[in-house]
C-alpha cells in the first residue's frame, strides 16, 4: 500500500532546493529533493504537494501545472510574471523568486489546509 509523500520539490538549482528542504524540515515538513523530472516522477505519483519550478526544460514545466487537474497542489517558483495559477485556484501557489524567510513553508501550510 502506498502512502502519500509530504512534499516532493522539482528545482533545477542545487542550491535553492536544499534552501527549500531545510526550510521545509525547519518547520517539520518532510520534502523529497529532485533536480530532475524523470527522476522525480515515482515521487509524484505519490505527492501530496509539488514544488514546481519554472526553470524546468518547458516540457517538465506542462507537465507539472497539469497535476493540479489530478488534485495534487503545487507550489509555483516563478521568476516572470506568467499566471502559472490559472485564474488564483487554490491548489496552485505561485511564489516569486527570490524566495524571503519563511515564504515556502508558508506556502505549503495554506495549500495543506485548502480542501
Amino acid at each position: 500500500m502506498s502512502t502519500l509523500s509530504a512534499i516532493v520539490a522539482v528545482v533545477k538549482d542545487p542550491a535553492l532546493l536544499r534552501s527549500i528542504s531545510f526550510a521545509l524540515n525547519t518547520h517539520g515538513q518532510p520534502v523529497e529533493q529532485f533536480n530532475d523530472w524523470t527522476m522525480a516522477a515515482e515521487a509524484i505519483s505519490r505527492a501530496e504537494c509539488v514544488i514546481l519550478d519554472t526553470c524546468l526544460p518547458p516540457a517538465d514545466l506542462t507537465a507539472g501545472l497539469s497535476l493540479a487537474d489530478r488534485g495534487i497542489k503545487l507550489v509555483v517558483l516563478a521568476e516572470d510574471d506568467k499566471d502559472y495559477g490559472s485564474g488564483n485556484r487554490q491548489d496552485i501557489c505561485v511564489l516569486s523568486k527570490p524566495l524571503n524567510g519563511p515564504d515556502i513553508a508558508n506556502a505549503v501550510s495554506s495549500l495543506r489546509k485548502n480542501p
